[in-house]
């Protein structure tokens, strides 16, 4: 298989199962119905029409990303005018790279590098599988043949350019690892010294990205989570041992570059309201896979209180002083709930584990196909089911202060923003943008 790449000028016109969810309004059967909830807050500074949206709306300097369908669209973000749109053939996922969008097919296919600012393409590739984003190099898997004859590598590029940097042979099931710490999808994780790779599907080798020379870290695959964090390659098995009924979460780890062993230990992920481990440590629909920041993991303790640890160390930095489990946060702030899925809310701060304010349980289920989160530097915004009709609910991040109730979807969050899409009509979705 040869992979092309064509500069252009211009825009073109594993897991563990979980429960079923409710039964309710999703984001398709919002067309031509009413949320039947009542808007408290400010008016929106502007709606726009959208067909379907997958995926959240994020910003980048002046414009709202909008991934509508099969046509990524950027309008302005004080006015909601189209900046410009950007079809694409197939079903994809968006990643964001400083100034740069990454666009590429859901289930292996072309892939698009965007101008942000513009819409122009940058470069582009054919046939591509399990493509990985970071912040300057963009990798993913190249096969020949099918099946168990195939003949595959992992291929490192310049996210700016297409220009290949490296290429390692590997088997069909080998991807770089789209794990990290602290990063909310859609935006990519920074590029460190050295990535996460399955070469294989039964190890994690480190491998520098800019040179592709194989570092000495190496773990064993264990099904679940496989990352670098400051140096320090990680694993985590969230599946606990046998009569285990802690919730224990097992992680090891190496130096990234050298393979000396460094601390390996237990964190414990919290329960959902029906008793059972919630296992993963952020929740699902959050846009992130771990919290915390650097080498900082936020998970829970024995005892069911939030903690916050530090992977290089083992050492405990700070421990809740009441029972929760975090579904959310930043580099400045854990959202915590009674449960994984339903209680009253909390956020703490990142660094000290102190409760900044807390909230009355919104009653939006976690386990709904409407809960989503967002926390931002200034807000807190979730989304659920209420009575079988999705609602989100806007915070302040500062006091707690309820900012905003309005019927719809969670579809985005900024600083200063939430965008909330709802029923249409028969055009399709309407999304609105709230400024506080």
């Amino acid at each position: 298989m040869i992979i092309g790449l064509t500069a252009c000028t211009g825009p073109r016109t594993e897991p563990p199962e979980r429960p079923a969810p409710r039964v309710e309004v999703t984001q398709e059967s919002l067309r031509g119905g009413d949320t039947g909830a009542e808007r408290e807050g400010p008016e929106p500074i502007w709606s726009v029409t959208a067909d379907r949206l997958d995926q959240p709306l994020t910003q980048l300097g002046q414009v709202v990303v909008v991934p509508d369908g099969r046509e990524l669209r950027a309008v302005d973000r004080a006015t909601g005018q189209d900046r410009w749109r950007h079809p694409f053939p197939v079903s994809y996922q968006y990643t964001v790279a400083g100034d740069l969008i990454v666009l590429s097919a859901s289930d292996g296919g072309p892939l698009e590098v965007l101008d942000a600012a513009t819409g122009a393409t940058r470069w582009r590739a054919e046939d591509t599988q399990d493509v990985v984003v970071q912040q300057q190099v963009v990798y993913d898997r190249e096969c020949v043949g099918t099946g168990r004859s195939a003949k595959c590598v992992v291929v490192a590029r310049d996210v700016r350019d297409g220009r290949q940097l490296w290429k390692l042979p590997a088997d069909r099931f080998a991807r770089v690892s789209d794990e990290a710490l602290g990063v909310r999808a859609p935006y990519a994780a920074p590029t460190q010294r050295y990535v996460a790779a399955r070469l294989n599907g039964r190890t994690y080798t480190t491998v520098a990205p800019t040179t592709g020379r194989v570092g000495a870290g190496r773990l064993p695959s264990r099904a679940w989570y496989g990352f670098v964090a400051d140096g320090l390659l990680v694993t985590t098995d969230n599946d606990p041992p046998r009569g285990d009924r802690r919730c224990t979460v097992s992680i090891a780890t190496v130096a990234a570059a050298t393979g000396a062993r460094g601390w390996s230990g237990e964190v414990f992920s919290g329960r959902r309201e029906d008793g059972e481990c919630a296992k993963r440590l952020a929740h699902d629909h959050s846009g992130l896979t771990l919290i915390g920041s650097g080498t900082r993991l936020v998970a829970v303790t024995a005892a069911g209180r939030p903690q916050m640890v530090d992977l290089r160390t083992g050492r405990k930095q700070w421990e809740g002083v009441t029972s929760g489990v975090p579904v959310d946060g930043d580099d400045r702030s854990v959202l915590v709930r009674r449960t994984a899925d339903e209680g009253e809310l909390a956020l703490l701060d990142a660094a000290t584990g102190a409760t900044r304010w807390s909230a009355p349980d919104p009653g939006l289920s976690g386990t709904s196909a409407s809960w989503r989160s967002s926390v931002t530097g200034r807000l807190v915004a979730v989304s659920g089911a209420a009575g079988g009709r999705p609602v989100v609910l806007v915070h302040d991040a500062s006091t707690g202060r309820q900012l905003g109730r309005y019927p719809g979807w969670l579809a985005g969050a900024g600083d200063d923003w939430v965008a909330v899409s709802h029923s249409g009509g028969p055009d399709g979705i309407a999304l609105d943008l709230y400024a506080f």
